[in-house]
């Protein structure tokens, strides 16, 4: 079967049981990581969403110590302190979840405007109303500084 790809290693029978208790807390912590991101954006496919995990793993240990994806403990150990962690500050899990959740949302409403240009001019002001006065200042300076940029780009092409 190993040579098939069907298992990874063949288990050292004493040795079985602590491995299978790693490995089966390490899926079940992987699950609840991955419910938590395809909460976050439901297009994302199992495999894409682990891969995305194991990313994060490797971002946070470092290259050098990639190799630990392979120690179901390791694994196990580095979840737990992550899901414990729900400060976005600490917890990578946390972070990574909601950049994904924040590129889904920009998408969707990309996709919406682009769909939908008539109602790009409603959406704005919706959105600023809800604004604090330092965000749309922030808003209009970035505004701003698009109109300086549309300027140029439209000399030196007239030119």
């Amino acid at each position: 079967m190993q040579e098939k790809g069907v298992i990874l290693d063949i288990l050292d029978w004493p040795k079985s049981r602590a491995y299978l208790y790693w490995r089966l807390r390490r899926r079940l912590l992987e699950q609840e990581v991955v419910k938590k991101v395809l909460e976050a954006n439901d297009t994302l496919s199992h495999g894409r969403t682990m891969s995305m995990l194991k990313r994060w793993f490797i971002e946070q240990q470092g290259a050098v110590k990639n190799y630990l994806w392979d120690n179901n403990k390791a694994v196990v150990e580095w979840l737990s302190q992550q899901l414990s962690d729900k400060l976005a500050t600490t917890s990578v899990i946390e972070q990574n979840t909601r950049v994904v959740k924040r590129d889904h949302v920009l998408k969707q409403i990309k996709g919406l405007v682009q769909a939908n240009p008539e109602v790009a001019m409603d959406s704005i002001i919706h959105i600023t109303q809800h604004m604090t006065p330092n965000q749309r200042a922030e808003l209009a300076h970035v505004l701003a500084s698009l109109d300086t940029e549309g300027a140029a780009r439209a000399k030196s092409t007239a030119s």
